[in-house]
């Protein structure tokens, strides 16, 4: 039995439509990717005892915080700020 039968014998078993079913699946996947990524943005932050990108910025150019690897950090919290604005952007789109 293919995977899409499946989820149709399934989504009937819970009164739902195979479309919700899927749907509603795909938004649990993407919400558990924005977490995980929040928790990674949280330790590193944290890391550098700040709460925003701003602050470790501001720790790196003050001196406060090492520049290696904090740059690569800063990089690593932007890039992973741009991954979550995409998941919320492809969980409003459906």
């Amino acid at each position: 039995m293919s995977t899409l039968s499946q989820v149709e014998k399934i989504s009937q078993k819970y009164a739902v439509s195979a479309e919700e079913f899927i749907r509603s699946g795909v938004i649990m996947n993407l919400k558990e990717k924005q977490r995980l990524l929040q928790i990674e943005r949280f330790e590193i932050l944290s890391r550098y005892r700040t709460s925003n990108v701003e602050g470790l910025n501001q720790k790196i150019t003050e001196g406060n915080a090492p520049e290696h690897p904090g740059w690569e950090d800063l990089i690593e919290i932007k890039n992973i700020q741009e991954e979550i604005k995409e998941i919320e952007n492809d969980i409003r789109a459906l």
